[in-house]
């Protein structure tokens, strides 16, 4: 009962917060097309009621989004640059991962993929087979919830902690497989491991049969913008292989991580 009640009141924040969320969107794009602008042009164009207008505004400059300038105009704040820049180069990790993917799975005889955040979810922009080829996947690409999935454990665990806060609030704790971790302490304690070796392991707790080791891709910043994976059968990745297969990874990361910074 207390966890059904728990994820109500989640889902019933999240059904408020769309709405805000897109209002704001709106706020941003029409500064961004013409630029600053005072309150009274914001709130009549998009013929919102003062009092959210005020709100939403204040929230913008609260994350840097907007900023106020002396003469009462409202102009975009450098978050917004710097998102650009962290979106320029996860639209390009794809491209920058192809080599590299389809030499891990020439190696480790598993299908890889390289999975950035959206959202609550880690989002698959590119794979390789074992049997040769790699391909971005686009819009197309594979979702995970980021706490069930390999790929999302190594993006959560070298997260910044108040972003990782944010997305825990978030997340629903609801199990895939029985051995999906379904609470955020457990999955605390499992990405202090993840810190700990380098490496993210799910070992059947999103698919019943299907096994991952994921490592962490970091920006020139040393923020994590992505994970590499290895994916294959659980009677492929035994315990007695993570070792060499999580070498293999972490190489292989570290790899995209060099052409990430070098871009």
């Amino acid at each position: 009962m207390v966890r059904e009640e728990v994820n109500e009141a989640a889902a019933s924040r999240r059904a408020v917060a769309v709405p805000s969320l897109r209002k704001a969107i709106l706020i941003l794009d029409l500064i961004g097309r013409r630029g600053r602008l005072p309150f009274s042009a914001i709130q009549k164009t998009l013929d919102l009621p003062k009092s959210t207008t005020h709100q939403l505004l204040k929230a913008l400059i609260d994350v840097s989004a907007l900023q106020l300038q002396s003469d009462g105009g409202f102009s975009l704040g450098p978050k917004l640059c710097e998102l650009g820049v962290l979106a320029s180069r996860q639209r390009n990790l794809d491209s920058l991962s192809l080599k590299h993917l389809e030499s891990l799975a020439g190696r480790s005889g598993l299908s890889c993929e390289i999975a950035t955040f959206e959202g609550r979810e880690a989002v698959v922009l590119a794979s390789a087979s074992p049997h040769g080829g790699a391909r971005r996947t686009g819009n197309e690409g594979r979702r995970w919830p980021l706490n069930q999935v390999a790929t999302g454990k190594a993006l959560l665990a070298f997260l910044d902690e108040a972003d990782r806060n944010r997305l825990f609030a978030d997340l629903e704790w609801t199990k895939a497989t029985p051995r999906s971790i379904a609470s955020p302490d457990a999955m605390r304690r499992e990405l202090d491991v993840v810190r700990q070796r380098g490496w993210a392991l799910d070992d059947r707790e999103a698919l019943e049969d299907t096994s991952c080791i994921a490592a962490p891709v970091f920006d020139c910043r040393n923020r994590v913008v992505a994970a590499v994976a290895s994916i294959g059968q659980s009677s492929q990745m035994t315990p007695d292989r993570y070792e060499a297969l999580s070498e293999m990874v972490r190489g292989a990361a570290n790899a995209v991580t060099q052409e990430v910074r070098e871009t």
